[in-house]
């Protein structure tokens, strides 16, 4: 038996240390899922999309240069996060294989086709753990397939097509998983940053661009119907950073509310650094929303070695050490913030806590927002090592 194995098999279990309070889940990579042959794939896979995003870099003040590492190979056989995804967590969300743009794609015909291979792979997995699964995500602006905003020439579709289309993809979704799905983030990142109101076409939303502003309230209408027994949830980033953003989120939520749309849920990203923000605002925004008789989850945390204070203005951290003083550091903040974690799901608001990744390795803070930049914000080093922030979350 390796020394990683003897390691899992002694290992105190996570969601066990919070059983009393809330589910604590982890994104999953459909890499670690995948056998030899299919990573192989993947990296040639990789290495195209590589070449292709080099030679149509443009430059932008967040990345006037290319400085993006090369993909690299798949370690053959089982890697850590698989073991560690199974044996310390009770609810799991695929990182990217439920999006859209990943199941619902044009065949060689030109026709659109569902393809399920990754999803029911995860699902099964789940199952095979007894865990809980979550749905990440319905309708977001992001990786959404081009095709599904354009006519077969290529000219925008129409506002009642794409109600169909969106409709059809709800309810198909809905009616394979809606058996296995505990909770569905129905929209996805909405609020834009510039004016702290719905994101609309100029802000890359061609959901809103096409449909409007109503676009919401259907896709929790429909959500409802395909996924009659999972909590509904809105899903964003930065709430508990930027307070114009909060509020906008709030003023939406009672809306909604107000017009009877089937929301139950906010989802808060929490993709948070080892200085900011304070443990007062993660309480305070918490709490903010369950005064609408709303629930709330964490649903992508990890909290990141840089505070960047300075990335307004395009200046950000060289790479740090990863000292054993920075990693107490770290392993501090982590508590803390679960202890604010415990009251409010003592007091009936928090439900579920899931951190973005497993291992530092596989977090996509490694070369964002900095090209080539590691970086060491989940529980569990590259290797699978328990970090300091897991010996105290599970004291």
């Amino acid at each position: 038996m390796n020394q990683f194995f003897t390691i899992i098999i002694s290992m105190k279990t996570l969601f066990e240390s919070y059983k009393d309070y809330f589910r604590v889940g982890a994104a999953i990579s459909g890499i670690i899922l995948m056998n030899d042959e299919e990573k192989a794939e993947h990296f040639e896979h990789m290495k195209a999309r590589y070449e292709d995003f080099k030679k149509n870099f443009k430059p932008t003040p967040e990345f006037p240069e290319f400085k993006f590492p090369e993909p690299k190979p798949l370690p053959a056989g089982d890697m850590p996060d698989k073991e560690l995804a199974a044996s310390q967590f009770n609810l799991v969300v695929a990182e990217n294989e439920c999006k859209m743009g990943s199941i619902y794609r044009l065949g060689p015909d030109g026709k659109p086709f569902f393809d399920f291979k990754a999803a029911d792979r995860l699902r099964d997995f789940a199952k095979a753990n007894g865990q809980d699964m979550r749905w990440h995500t319905l309708v977001w602006h992001n990786q959404s397939p081009k095709w599904i905003f354009e006519n077969d020439d290529g000219s925008k579709v129409s506002k009642e097509e794409l109600e169909v289309r969106l409709k059809n993809y709800i309810f198909t979704v809905g009616e394979r998983y809606r058996d296995d799905i505990c909770s569905v983030d129905v929209v996805n990142e909405c609020i834009s940053d510039k004016n702290f109101v719905l994101r609309d076409g100029a802000d890359r939303s061609q959901w809103f661009d096409i449909l409007g502003p109503e676009y919401v309230d259907k896709a929790f209408f429909w959500a409802k119907e395909a996924f009659p027994k999972s909590s509904l949830v809105i899903n964003d980033y930065n709430l508990e950073m930027v307070p114009g953003k909060r509020e906008g989120m709030y003023k939406l939520l009672k809306g909604m509310l107000e017009r009877g749309v089937p929301v139950d849920t906010v989802g808060l990203q929490m993709h948070i650094n080892i200085e900011y923000p304070p443990v007062s605002e993660i309480e305070k925004i918490i709490e903010l929303y369950g005064s609408l008789g709303l629930k709330v989850i964490v649903t992508e945390m990890e909290i990141s070695m840089y505070a960047d204070r300075e990335q307004d203005k395009g200046i950000f951290e060289k790479r740090k050490e990863y000292t054993a003083e920075l990693l107490e550091k770290q392993a501090k903040r982590y508590e803390e913030i679960f202890e604010c974690f415990k009251k409010e799901a003592k007091a009936g608001i928090l439900k579920d806590v899931i951190l973005w990744g497993i291992t530092d390795r596989m977090s996509w803070k490694n070369g964002f927002p900095v090209p080539g930049r590691t970086d060491a914000p989940l529980l569990f080093d590259g290797e699978g090592k328990p970090k300091a922030a897991f010996d105290r979350l599970c004291k």
